[in-house]
């Protein structure tokens, strides 16, 4: 069975990129189908060249859809929905292929329907299908009772077998099944069908990139080793969608992929996104000491979680080819990091491992986190201290956003803090917005808003921080 997987243009406003990112989730659950039988086709709506006008955009988008559909005779239809922010054109897109196609089977996945689904399901007629978290065990499943035809009652009986699917039975009830688990093993996970885009596609100007080595690259490629994290910060929703058990492929496989990308596909520069690459220290060296064995020129960078890195790890990194370390920090305030925001990190153990990145002239980039419910004045002036003293390359500042059901979220709904409607974040709107760098979400109890603002502005000014991030991005330094 022909099944078509889209992936929806950008959210206006949210990458500085004109062409989208390679939509790997899509890869990998593309990979799985065709393991099983069926042909996936990816439309990626992000790569095409859209009409601005809305009338000229909807005929654009109707004329793409269902020329695929029409062409391909397409049963099954899944979408990607990563963020809130994405919602509102997922929801475009399903309501012109359902209007068109209206036997088509429309299933979404990602992030923001695996927290929102029950609400999304009931609000939406031309959304058949959502798949909760981790997508390829189901997608088989339902890519083959949809390609047999079963009749309803058959249908319904099949369907509620379908771990972590939520769906509408024969009397129009939403019915979530639960998830009994996650793919315990991911090495059993092909490759993703890589096969599936012209990379150029996704082709923009890298010139300020960390490139040490000089290599030629127009692209950063998403690689994953791993998948998840087992630890349970206040703020973080990736154990909802992944789950807390913090699975690995095997280093031949991860390497296997990136070598023949870099000689396949003439690509010399990754991006790690795993939530916690170095859990396993045993995944991490196995498989940097793999790129070393086949002599893989590559650069990389990769998301470590702070606590659990040491000199080896960062060294053996540093060695395979990584040229730029992301700092998970969160907060300049010690206290708020380990008791607020439940991350176990010290500051010594921050200044350590940054050492180490520094030894090995790594680019350094903090990834840190404002608004707290608890933010004071001096919290913020702490933060502010404490990046001085990191003397980072960049300090990339986000505005604490309330996921639902997150442990931070309950908190702020509870105590009144919440600045937003999150009766309404299923839809969208309250995210999506061109340009909301100057938006919080969360009030805190000490703290007015005009300050946040203040500190969102230093914070801005201290994004590129070295000199040689300034260089890099043509920056006059002050």
């Amino acid at each position: 069975m022909n099944i078509l997987l889209i992936q929806p243009e950008n959210v206006p406003g949210m990458y500085d990129e004109k062409r989208g990112f390679i939509p790997l989730s899509l890869l990998y659950l593309a990979a799985a189908v065709r393991d099983h039988g069926h042909s996936p086709h990816l439309l990626d709506i992000s790569v095409l060249d859209i009409p601005k006008s809305k009338k000229s955009r909807t005929t654009f988008l109707e004329n793409t859809c269902n020329v695929k559909v029409k062409e391909l005779g397409i049963k099954l239809v899944g979408i990607n929905c990563f963020t809130s922010m994405h919602f509102p054109l997922v929801k475009e897109l399903a309501e012109i292929i359902k209007m068109h196609n209206p036997e088509v089977k429309i299933c979404i996945g990602g992030s923001h329907p695996t927290i929102f689904g029950e609400e999304i399901l009931a609000k939406n007629k031309c959304i058949d299908y959502i798949v909760s978290g981790e997508g390829e065990e189901a997608l088989i499943r339902l890519a083959e009772i949809v390609d047999n035809g079963h009749d309803m009652l058959t249908h319904e009986t099949a369907i509620s077998n379908i771990p972590a699917l939520i769906y509408k039975n024969n009397n129009g009830k939403i019915i979530k099944n639960l998830r009994k688990s996650y793919l315990k093993e991911i090495n059993t996970l092909i490759m993703p069908a890589w096969d599936l885009v012209d990379l150029t596609d996704y082709y923009s100007n890298h010139y300020a990139h960390y490139n040490p080595k000089n290599l030629k690259f127009h692209l950063t490629v998403p690689i994953l080793s791993t998948r998840s994290c087992p630890f349970d910060c206040t703020f973080c929703s990736a154990h909802l969608i992944m789950g807390n058990s913090h699975r690995k492929k095997t280093a031949i496989q991860v390497v296997d992929e990136i070598e023949y990308l870099k000689v396949e596909r003439n690509q010399n520069y990754f991006v790690f996104m795993d939530d916690a690459i170095n859990i396993d220290k045993r995944h991490v060296i196995d498989m940097c000491n793999e790129i070393g064995k086949r002599n893989l020129n590559i650069q990389f960078s990769t998301f470590p979680y702070i606590a659990m890195a040491d000199k080896e790890i960062i060294d053996a990194l540093a060695d395979a080819g990584m040229v730029t370390i992301y700092l998970p920090i969160e907060h300049g305030d010690e206290k708020i990091r380990t008791s607020i925001l439940k991350k176990k990190l010290t500051d010594e153990k921050i200044f350590e491992i940054l050492g180490y990145a520094k030894d090995r002239d790594l680019f350094t980039a903090g990834l840190f986190l404002m608004g707290i419910p608890e933010e004071t004045e001096e919290t913020l002036e702490q933060t502010r201290k404490f990046m001085i003293d990191l003397s980072l390359d960049m300090n990339m500042v986000a505005r604490l956003m309330p996921f639902p059901k997150t442990a931070i979220a309950d908190q702020a709904k509870r105590d009144g803090l919440l600045i937003i409607n999150t009766d309404e974040v299923w839809n969208g709107n309250e995210f999506f917005s061109p340009d909301n760098r100057g938006q919080f979400f969360i009030k805190p109890y000490n703290a007015s808003l005009e300050i946040l603002h203040k500190y969102r502005k230093i914070f801005d000014s201290m994004f590129f921080f070295s000199e040689r991030a300034k260089k890099l991005n043509k920056i006059e330094s002050v």
